[in-house]
């Protein structure tokens, strides 16, 4: 197996961004004025979808930890209904397992919480412990700073965290704090792509264009229709600039004639000139997953830019909404291995299982995100494998998040966003 290429430094900042213009009407308030209007039938599915979107105060705070330079939207899983993607089709089964998978003892996974967990316990975690012998130990919250604080007085009592990649390269930027990942015991059908020293990637997400079906007589078809509103009139929502958000800088680019393949290394100039056209059309700048899903319901916005999980909750519920993949962004969150963890050689052995063809199928088909195994797809009924951005037919139509990238050029990128705003 290669050696995976070392991690990239992290910095990043926060600033502050204007408030959005006062004397709007919030989404809740005008769809709740709405409601009087709609069939019974109507205002439950309106309530049951509302509900489905929005995020506990405790989810978002780890939603903007979790982030930590591209964000991770298993955040958003507390908030997903309980209904997975593929209920009445039967998840693969493993036949057997490696030798070297198993063991004894224990292993401490920590993890969001949320639904997200739930179907991690079903897909991974009870299979590991039948089939390796090894138990899980649940855990949940995997603060970066608790994780730090471990490692430097001694006291580490996680074994494997689930945190995103950009937080991996600010805690490998500010020391020794992670275990090198044993790539020798991973499949090789996890590819480069979804590995680094010291992290494993694991359920990627698309951000991507989401919009109503039906508002316009004609479907738009990219990032360049989300900039036309004369074609496609209505507000916009967008993320905002932050630690922790992604602004659309790419989405930008395209809009702007650039061809996704030459996205990055991204032209910040061009990209902030990019969104200054579309700013007049944003009435909300989004920080938190719940927020650009309740435009849309509410039709406050009729398109916007979200993950595709929240999108495909919706969708299963019945609300007028399509995606679309062409220039979204996949991000990923990692397993990581804290330094000195208390059981180092199970947490290989479980991040090499979960990371399994047949475990990430698992976890495809109880939520809609996708794989980091490229032999997982064969394990996946296609109407399954249409909803997931790591199908081949959707993957190659989005642009990887760049960590490095982001991790060495946040700071310019929210200060120009800030000017942006501001002028």
């Amino acid at each position: 197996m290669k050696t995976p290429p070392a991690d990239a430094d992290c910095s990043q900042q926060r600033r502050r961004i204007r408030e959005p213009r006062k004397g709007r009407q919030s989404p809740i308030d005008s769809g709740a004025r709405r409601m009087d209007k709609k069939t019974p039938g109507q205002q439950e599915m309106i309530r049951r979808l509302r509900a489905s979107v929005m995020v506990p105060p405790a989810s978002r705070r780890g939603f903007l930890t979790l982030l930590g330079g591209a964000a991770a939207g298993l955040a958003a899983n507390a908030a997903l209904p309980g209904l997975g993607v593929a209920q009445d089709a039967a998840l693969p089964e493993f036949d057997s397992v490696p030798q070297e998978w198993t063991g004894e003892g224990e292993v401490v996974v920590v993890t969001w919480g949320g639904i997200g967990t739930d179907m991690q316990r079903k897909a991974w975690f009870e299979p590991f412990e039948k089939l390796c012998g090894i138990k899980v130990v649940e855990a949940v919250g995997p603060d970066p700073a608790k994780l730090k604080a471990m490692v430097d007085t001694g006291t580490v009592a996680w074994d494997v965290c689930q945190i995103g990649r950009g937080t991996m390269l600010e805690l490998l930027r500010q020391g020794d704090y992670l275990e090198p990942i044993d790539y020798g015991l991973v499949e090789d059908g996890v590819t480069e792509t979804y590995r680094s020293s010291h992290g494993l990637d694991i359920v990627p997400y698309a951000q991507m264009i989401a919009y109503r079906t039906d508002v316009w007589s004609e479907a738009p078809t990219g990032f360049g229709d989300f900039w036309d509103t004369e074609k496609f009139p209505g507000a916009r929502s967008m993320p905002i600039a932050t630690k922790g958000n992604v602004p659309e800088l790419v989405g930008a680019l395209i809009a702007d004639g650039v061809d996704p393949k030459d996205a990055y290394p991204i032209d910040i100039d061009r990209a902030i000139a990019s969104l200054a056209k579309i700013r007049p059309a944003v009435v909300k700048w989004w920080e938190a997953g719940a927020q650009p899903m309740q435009m849309l319901l509410d039709n406050e916005a009729p398109m916007v830019t979200a993950w595709n999980g929240r999108v495909f909750a919706a969708q299963q519920q019945g609300a007028p909404l399509e995606i679309l993949w062409d220039g979204g962004m996949l991000v990923n969150n990692a397993w990581l291995l804290p330094k000195g963890c208390p059981n180092l050689s199970n947490a290989q052995k479980f991040v090499a299982f979960s990371s399994s063809a047949i475990a990430q199928a698992r976890y495809s088909m109880l939520l809609p995100y996708g794989f980091t195994n490229v032999d997982s797809a064969q394990y996946i009924p296609d109407a399954v494998l249409a909803n997931l951005p790591t199908a081949p037919a959707n993957l190659s139509r989005l642009v990887p998040y760049q960590y490095e990238w982001w991790a060495a050029n946040r700071p310019e990128v929210i200060e120009k966003f800030n000017a942006m705003m501001l002028g």
